[in-house]
This record gives structure tokens, C-alpha cells and sequence, in this order.
């Protein structure tokens, strides 16, 4: 009985492999929710950017 039960337990940790890796996404596809978090966080990284740079403008303005 014993070996019946290692038999199973390796049988089911096979499956268990198996079925993980046949739900892995290939290499190189961004699923489009992520895209789209990417492109936003673009747009907020810009406008912070834009927003440093008119500081910045305006301190250089107000020194000289």
C-alpha cells in the first residue's frame, strides 16, 4: 500500500506541473490590460516631467 500511495503522489504532482505550465503565456505577448497601465503611467510620467520643467523655467525666471 505504501508504494500506491508514492505512485499517486508523484502521478499527481506531474499533473500538477504539467497543467502550470500549459497555462503559461508565451514570451514577448503583453496582455492589453498591462498596455494599457503602461500607456497611463507614460501620460502621468510625462506630465510630472512637463510640470518639473515649468518650475524649474520659473525659478531660472525669477533669479535672473
Amino acid at each position: 500500500m505504501p508504494m500506491f500511495m508514492k505512485i499517486s503522489a508523484i502521478a499527481l504532482l506531474s499533473l500538477f506541473i504539467v497543467a502550470c505550465g500549459a497555462q503559461e503565456e508565451p514570451t514577448g505577448v503583453i496582455p492589453e490590460g498591462h498596455l494599457k497601465a503602461l500607456e497611463k503611467a507614460n501620460n502621468v510620467e510625462d506630465l510630472l516631467n512637463d510640470a518639473q520643467k515649468k518650475q524649474l523655467e520659473e525659478v531660472d525666471a525669477a533669479t535672473h
